[in-house]
Formats: structure tokens, sequence, C-alpha cells
């Protein structure tokens, strides 16, 4: 509460006697006491200084105190007021209490008890009614202030949030950048046509359309994709390089155990539970004829079922080089004739339903050019794979060329150029319903 301070109070009688006892009387409260035997003069004295209290007689020549008490609740409402009247003027006493102007009234010859009663009272009243004010507004002014703070404040907090939204964009897209070299490192080790892996990954983001998951179970199954098969860095080249139809009974057992090795090779990376989970899971089977824990049905996440479809698609489409549209759909046929057995016969219904196959096939006749990285645009189809002089892999043929794509083949070009420029088709030739973005 405010510090206190001597208010003021002002004595309005036509009698100077009658001031005089009201000074006496009032001397102990510690008050500065304004006194006027005219009315005029009282108002100016209200609208000049803060009167915490007037006390008037009700019979003065010129202005009554029913009128001056009036014209003080206009001037000064928070001054508080007490008519001192005789019992002839009870009338216009009450009129005055019941329109507000008064608020205590004593008839005179007063008791002294009861006036300075009244009078502490009304000093008490006013500064209550003052510090009242005073907190009003200084709540008013901290609620403006709070109220510019908040609104800074959220705006600080947008600018953060965009921030960081945009830090992890980066961070995800440098992340999943990263994930893209490594399975390119798989695949230089695993020679084969073109890029498995990242076919598989493009395949996957296919079926993976229309299921509701969250970002980190979408990422966790794509990341996946992508290193699905780095277990088999281990193995040696005599297997590597033979075909899976020529494996001996021991060669099988070796191959069994890849799935295994490649949860080993990402478990212990932070946040890689999940993805090495699913690569372990990968060559499991609907019917439980899988390795390497012999998982039935929904013992299998969705995200290593749908791999295993997809890694077997991309093994009978391209273990030829790559596929005209009779292979694809042998390979589509392939996978239709072991639903149940080896694949969940709903994701292969699935599958079909998309027309995945599709993304892969392109029109061998239409007209290719070679460009420059720097001339690439999006939605160019590649229509060869490309290759770094150093013997890198970057993109299968058939991919559709993003943003993301463009910016890292033409980062790598400054440092490692890529052989014969990039072989794209024609965009008049382009059947783009056939394509998706890898």
């Amino acid at each position: 509460m405010a510090e206190r301070f001597k208010q003021k109070i002002l004595l309005v009688d036509d009698e100077e006697s009658i001031l005089k006892s009201l000074r006496r009387l009032l001397k102990a409260l510690d008050l500065d006491i304004l006194a006027t035997t005219n009315g005029e003069e009282a108002l100016r004295f209200i609208q000049k200084e803060h009167i915490a209290l007037i006390i008037s007689d009700q019979r003065m020549p010129g202005i009554s105190g029913v009128e001056l008490l009036e014209k003080c609740k206009d001037i000064s409402p928070d001054t508080i007021r007490i008519l001192l009247t005789g019992y002839a003027d009870i009338d216009a006493t009450i009129a005055a209490i019941n329109n507000g102007a008064v608020k205590y009234y004593l008839n005179k010859p007063w008791d002294n008890d009861t006036l300075l009663s009244r009078v502490k009272e009304s000093i008490d009243l006013y500064n209550t009614i003052i510090e009242n004010r005073r907190l009003q507004k200084l709540t008013e002014k901290q609620n403006r202030q709070l109220k510019d703070f908040n609104e800074n404040l959220q705006k600080k907090v947008d600018e953060q949030t965009s921030e960081i939204k945009r830090q992890n964009e980066e961070l995800n897209k440098s992340f999943m950048e990263t994930i893209k070299a490594f399975s390119t490192l798989i695949e230089l080790r695993l020679k084969d046509v073109g890029s498995h892996s990242q076919r598989v990954a493009l395949l996957v983001k296919n079926m993976l359309k229309g299921f509701e998951l969250t970002n980190q179970e979408y990422q966790d199954i794509v990341v996946a994709a992508y290193l699905h098969d780095i277990g088999k860095i281990s193995l040696p080249d005599k297997v590597i390089k033979k075909d899976r139809s020529e494996y001996t009974k021991t060669e099988q057992q070796l191959i069994a155990k890849h799935p295994s090795l490649g949860q080993t090779c990402v478990y212990n990376i932070s946040g890689f539970e999940e993805i090495g989970v699913i690569i372990r899971n990968h060559h499991e089977n609907y019917d439980g004829s899988g390795y390497p824990d012999h998982l039935v049905g929904e013992q299998t996440s969705l995200g290593a079922k749908i791999i295993r479809i997809c890694d077997e698609f991309d093994y009978h489409a391209f273990k030829g080089g790559y596929p005209d549209l009779r292979t694809l759909n042998e390979a589509t046929a392939k996978l239709v004739q072991d639903s149940g057995t080896k694949f969940d016969p709903d994701l292969i219904k699935k599958f079909i339903d998309l027309d995945i196959a599709s993304s892969l096939y392109h029109n061998e006749s239409t007209d290719i050019i070679d460009m420059s990285p720097i001339d690439l645009k999006e939605e160019m189809v590649v229509a060869d794979d490309v290759y770094t002089q150093n013997g890198m892999f970057l993109l299968p043929k058939g991919a559709k060329l993003s943003e993301g794509m463009i910016s890292r083949i033409t980062k790598i070009n400054r440092v490692d150029p890529i052989k014969g420029g990039v072989k794209v088709y024609k965009a008049t030739s382009l059947q783009k319903d056939n394509y998706v973005p890898v």
C-alpha cells in the first residue's frame, strides 16, 4: 500500500465559532484542516486541492450545504461528504443521501464522539478508495506491460520455433543425404545393376503412401530400406558375386547371417534401435519360413514386411539388367505367386493397386540428351546410371530429378567430375505419370 500522508479536510460553515469548535475537536487527528464560511470559496478549494473529506453546514447564505455537496460530487467524486443539519432540513438531507451527494449526516448540535468516529471512518474510506484506484492503475499498467511482454515473447518464440524448425529440416536433410551416401558405399562393395538399395528405398516410399505413420516411423523405415543390405559388406567376394540360385548350403547359411549382422552394424548408433530391428527382420517370411528368427505374420513389423516385398521385386526385375515392361510384370507375378507364404497378402494387393512397378519403367525409344549437372532441371528423368570418374555411383537409371538430387550431384561433380555428363530423356517425351523421385 502507498505511504500515508496528512489528508486535507474542508470545513464549511457561515459561523466562525462553529469552525473553531470543529478545528479544536479534529486537531488530534493529524489532518490538514481547511475552513471557509463561503460556499463559493469552498468550491474553489475543491477545484484546486485534493480534499479527502468535506463537512458542510446545510443552512448557509447563497448556496446551501446540499447544493455545495452535490457540486463537490461532480468536481471531486472521491471526496467523502458529511452534512451538518437540523431537524427541519431532514427531507433535503434524505434526498441528498439518496442521490449520493452525502455519505453521512450529523444533527446539530453533534455528539463529539460520533463526529470523530465518522471523520475517522471517512478518512479511512477515502484512503481505501485512493489506494484501490492506485492499485487499479498499477494493475492496468502491469497488464499492458504483460500484454506487450507476452506479444514480444510470442514473437520471439515464433521466431525461435521457426529457426529450430529450419535447423531441424536442414539437419534431417543432411542426415538423409548421409544415409544415401552410406548406401552408395554399400553399393560400391556390392556391385550390381544401378543402385539396388536406392531402388528399394524408392519402392518402399511409394508403398508407404496411405499408411498413418509418424514422421519418425516413416523415416526409420526409409533409412532401413537404404541400409537393409549393410550386413553383406562382411561377406566374402566369391559369395557376393554369385547369384543366389548358385549358393551352396554353406553359402546359404552365411547369407542368412547378413540381416543380424546388419542390425549389429547400426544398433549402437543412438536412435537406430528400431532401424536395426527392421534390418534384422527384412528376410522374415509371412508363414514363418524366413530368417533369422522365423517370425510369423504380424510378428514382423510393417516396415520389414514392405522392405521384404520391394527387395524381392527388385531382385527379379533387375537380375538381368534394366527391365522392360514384360520383365516388370513377371517380377510382379512372382510376388503374387508367393503371397500368403513369403509375403503379406494385404501388402501384395497394395503393391499391385498402387502400380508400384510402373515407377521403374521407362521408354527405351525416347530421345536422350547429355547435360552438365549445372543445367539439370527438376522432373528430368535419368536415362542411364550416373557415376563419377572415380567410380562412385550417384543415381540409377529412371530416377526423376529433385532439387535435392541436383544439389547433391552438382556438389560432388566439383570434386569428382561425373563421367560423360548426365544422360536424361528429352522433356517432350517423358511419360511423367510413370516416374517417382528417388
